[in-house]
């Protein structure tokens, strides 16, 4: 067993940003570890998997994306606000979800959960990234501790970016870090090593399970996995991970 530094167990956690309706790969992170953070203290970026995904519907694959109102380049996750110009986003994708799933064998089984956030009006994109989190946790039986970087009082300005990930770890209790493959291109594991924290790099292959509407397409939103097969989605997430240690 791994200790951490006061002798008892090692605690693993994951610093992901709050991304909407994440892919399997995301959840198989959270569920390997023991706290999650919220990564919303860093700069949004625009037109990335914070505020889109994709669904697949009998036309195919398609993207859904929750609009933002305009702000500064450099404003951070967590001061992000959706935007209503165009009506109501969420009732928009709730009805293009229900399209895309009513089929589904599982979606009847779900729907009450998914539709109670979708009838909500939120002003953060980042409370409502959280909260689709949370229902999905649930629904896939995962259990998990949650702590956001805006609230860890950080200071890490002048950090660089090895720096900023350690004090991030030790601010959350974090002596064992799940990092996600690309991390290997920056992370300097002589920090990590002086600093007694583990690093694993975690890669995630997707496994294939039934669909509707053809064949597989892979790197969907999770709820198409959980939609299709139901209370099975956490043992196929967990057969379709891959880890790498340090």
């Amino acid at each position: 067993m791994q200790t951490g530094l006061n002798g008892g167990e090692k605690i693993k956690g994951t610093v992901l940003q709050p991304t909407y309706l994440p892919w399997s790969g995301y959840f198989d992170m959270i569920n390997s570890t023991d706290i999650y953070v919220v990564f919303d203290h860093v700069q949004f970026e625009r037109k990335s998997w914070q505020q889109r995904n994709r669904i697949k519907g009998p036309n195919g694959v398609h993207w859904i994306t929750i609009p933002i109102q305009k702000v500064a380049r450099d404003t951070p996750i967590c001061d992000i606000r959706i935007s209503y110009g165009q009506g109501d986003p969420l009732s928009k994708h709730w009805k293009a979800i229900t399209s895309a799933y009513q089929k589904a064998p599982y979606f009847a089984e779900y729907r009450p959960f998914f539709e109670a956030i979708y009838s909500k009006h939120y002003t953060l994109l980042r409370d409502l990234n959280v909260d689709l989190i949370k229902v999905i946790c649930n629904a896939l039986g995962i259990k998990m501790k949650l702590a956001f970087s805006s609230e860890l009082d950080l200071n890490d300005q002048e950090m660089g970016k090895t720096e900023k990930v350690i004090n991030l770890c030790k601010k959350a209790g974090i002596t064992c870090m799940y990092e996600g493959k690309s991390g290997q291109d920056f992370i300097d594991l002589a920090l990590f090593e002086r600093e007694q924290i583990d690093i694993k790099f975690h890669e995630f292959i997707p496994n294939p399970y039934p669909q509707l509407y053809g064949s597989f397409v892979p790197h969907c939103s999770v709820i198409d996995l959980l939609f299709n097969v139901g209370e099975r989605s956490l043992q196929i997430i967990k057969q379709g991970s891959k880890r790498e240690s340090k």
